[in-house]
């Protein structure tokens, strides 16, 4: 297993409009942190980057990782169109019940993604936070946010937990219910050794538009003058 694995960038919504419940990145500066990616770093798919773990094979130097949460419809709309442009290959974590419905993304929307290199993975049935949940509850939305999705034509091998939020006890249901790897946010405690089922992502903000910017919160260092804080 690799002891390393580098940056995995999280964002919500790339929309004009801030929303009051959900962390937005404006069109304008997700642009200008895709063009520095893609000029300066090596953007993978998340898939390759399990690959790499699973295999224990060298990851590429300067990789990076972009994820999405929820499925919100702007991420056809407003996020495509750029990384097609950059050609930056990016996973999008979808709520399986929200696919379709107003506001979020369509199964056409999401074929199409596909067609363009765009990977999907699962954030659970009803974006359930998971630790308040009794464990057999917690089964079933890991199960059948897999199942719901895939039943679509969407494959989902990977998972993110909404909130971040986690336990050893959910890590290891979510490799029992087959998902090759899944992502939380600042709650994971480590990257050595990399643990495929509680990958620390990096959140993006609409205020990180320069190359020192993105450099700081893809170096590696990020977060290292911060507490940590334990999966809750």
């Amino acid at each position: 297993m690799s002891l390393w694995y580098p940056p995995i960038l999280a964002y919500h919504r790339v929309d004009p409009q801030p929303a009051s419940d959900t962390p937005t990145v404006s069109i304008k500066a997700f642009e200008r942190q895709m063009e520095i990616l893609a000029a300066r770093w090596r953007p993978i798919p998340l898939g390759d980057l399990a690959d790499c773990l699973e295999a224990g094979r060298v990851i590429p130097r300067r990789a990076v990782a972009v994820t999405f949460d929820d499925g919100e419809e702007g991420l056809f709309t407003h996020a495509f169109p750029i990384l097609e442009r950059c050609r930056i290959p990016a996973l999008i974590f979808l709520i399986a019940d929200n696919v379709g419905k107003a506001g979020s993304l369509s199964p056409g929307q999401i074929a199409r993604m596909r067609e363009g290199g765009i990977q999907f993975g699962s954030h659970t049935v009803h974006h359930a936070y998971l630790p308040s949940l009794p464990m057999e509850q917690v089964r079933r939305e890991l199960a059948e946010s897999k199942r719901l999705l895939e039943s679509r034509g969407i494959p989902a091998e990977f998972f993110s937990y909404p909130g971040g939020g986690f336990t050893p006890e959910i890590a290891e249901a979510a490799r029992e219910a087959g998902y090759r790897a899944a992502c939380t946010t600042n709650r994971g405690i480590r990257r050595f050794p990399a643990d495929r089922w509680a990958l620390r992502r990096v959140a993006m903000h609409a205020n990180t538009v320069s190359p020192l910017g993105v450099w700081i919160r893809c170096c590696g260092y990020y977060g290292l003058n911060r507490r940590l804080r334990e999966p809750a």
